[in-house]
């Protein structure tokens, strides 16, 4: 019966989870985004990879960055990515390790730009609100990481 109780409580909190991600993006979806929660699992072992280090990237430090700076280094970088624009991403958010990460297209991503760093409230500072953008293969990825310091840009 405990156990029971357990697993429910968890559900009830991914669910709650859920909400709150899909109320965030109401703007979004309204100016029309799509996107879908990614696979728990698959989730969970992307983001440990790309915090892991383990992926041969660029990487740079960059001064704390606000929305609208990492928005203009996002696009920037994207440039170099164009012929992934139907390509399937992970975009991730506080809460990715507890539901999932969200798919949608890269060039999605890019057009809902500006929504998107809000739903992920990139402006606290903090890691787990860092932009974190990864082809589910690990074929690309763009990231800028909250750091102690300033943040750190990472993509391959």
């Amino acid at each position: 019966m405990q156990k029971r109780l357990i697993e429910k409580l968890a559900e009830n909190k991914r669910r709650l989870l859920m909400s709150e991600i899909k109320e965030k993006l109401v703007p979004c979806a309204e100016r029309g985004f799509t996107y879908r929660f990614a696979d728990l699992a698959q989730s969970r072992q992307l983001l440990e990879l790309v915090l892991s280090n383990s992926i041969p990237a660029n990487t740079r430090e960059v001064d704390a960055l606000e929305k609208t700076e990492a928005k203009q280094l996002i696009w920037k970088i994207s440039q170099s990515y164009v012929a992934y624009d139907d390509r399937d991403v992970l975009l991730f958010h506080q809460y990715s390790s507890e539901i999932g990460a969200l798919v949608c297209s890269f060039g999605k991503c890019l057009e809902h730009l500006d929504c998107l760093l809000e739903c992920i409230e990139f402006d606290e500072g903090i890691l787990n609100h860092s932009f974190i953008l990864v082809e589910p293969k690990c074929q690309f990825g763009l990231c800028i990481l909250h750091t102690e310091y300033g943040c750190e840009l990472v993509y391959w």
